[in-house]
């Protein structure tokens, strides 16, 4: 998915215009997030904007099988999401235009998968009589749609470790009651915990990930060429398990996103390597502040 913050630069950026094929597929990911459970059938309907310029979105259907996973919360907003449809919208008007002469104002994009595991995406103009028009279609094989986020593959993998990642929770904050601060040692991969009135106490840790604030860029650890393989072993070999159709969010290296969606991802990543629990550490650094995420495991 395009980050609503990777669009903003984009739009004002240099770099090369986006493909009608990459805007749909942006489309398709975008409009999973809008709606309750995972789908596999949507219909994205625009009219014209006030001033008749560009498409603006006007309503959203979707559906999928009865038994569609419960798509997790990830910290995107309804807001965000329906605004960075519409900046798509308007994206994909103007690459038709460039690419094929035709610029659609009124009328919707439909998609369904098929019988391949694959999606077949129309896009159609709608004149003022309410005459239809097929001015585009595309088949999208099932290798192209690995290219997709938020799937139903990832959302059953998040829903599957949901219960383990609250009773982990519960445990750290638990374990770590009356700390008020910490001390890392990256070398020997221990943390030291200490308060007043408390023993100091020490965890050995994996590095699951880092998140940059003011980049909204998340980097997991064995993706970070600056870190010991010692420190990502476990984490590591989740991914090399999560290579599969859907699992994208778990095995590309760098992503964008509010910090919520990756503080989902690692929890999730924490149950399947037999943590005690996630600490988030907070950082500041010559790149700028984030937050380092922790699998935590007694000393």
């Amino acid at each position: 998915m395009v980050d609503i913050l990777d669009l903003a630069a984009r739009l004002e950026g240099d770099d090369p215009a986006p493909t009608p094929d990459e805007l749909m597929l942006e489309l398709m990911d975008l409009v999973a997030l809008a709606f309750p459970t995972a789908i596999d059938r949507l219909t994205v309907r625009f009219v014209p904007n006030e001033d008749g310029t560009r498409p603006a979105l006007s309503d959203l259907d979707a559906g999928g099988p009865r038994d569609a996973p419960v798509r997790p919360a990830l910290g995107h907003t309804d807001a965000e999401v329906l605004d960075t449809i519409n900046h798509l919208l308007g994206e994909l008007a103007n690459a038709t235009q460039t690419q094929g002469g035709v610029r659609v104002l009124r009328g919707h994009l439909d998609g369904v998968g098929n019988m391949h595991g694959g999606r077949d995406l129309s896009l159609v103009e709608v004149d003022g009589t309410g005459a239809a028009t097929v001015v585009m279609t595309r088949t999208y094989d099932a290798s192209e749609l690995r290219w997709l986020l938020f799937t139903p593959q990832l959302f059953a993998a998040l829903n599957e470790t949901a219960a383990d990642e609250a009773v982990q929770g519960q445990r750290l904050t638990i374990a770590l009651q009356g700390t008020a601060r910490f001390d890392i040692d990256m070398k020997k991969a221990v943390i030291t915990f200490s308060g007043p009135g408390r023993e100091p106490q020490s965890w050995r840790f994996e590095l699951l990930g880092s998140w940059l604030e003011e980049s909204r860029r998340f980097l997991w650890g064995w993706g970070n060429d600056q870190v010991d393989q010692a420190l990502t072993r476990r984490t590591d070999a989740v991914r090399q398990s999560s290579t599969g159709p859907g699992l994208r969010a778990l095995s590309e290296a760098q992503l964008g996103g509010p910090e919520a969606m990756f503080s989902r991802l690692v929890r999730s990543v924490a149950v399947r390597i037999g943590a005690t629990g996630v600490y988030r550490a907070p950082f500041a650094a010559q790149n700028g502040k984030g937050a380092m995420f922790l699998a935590l495991f007694p000393a």
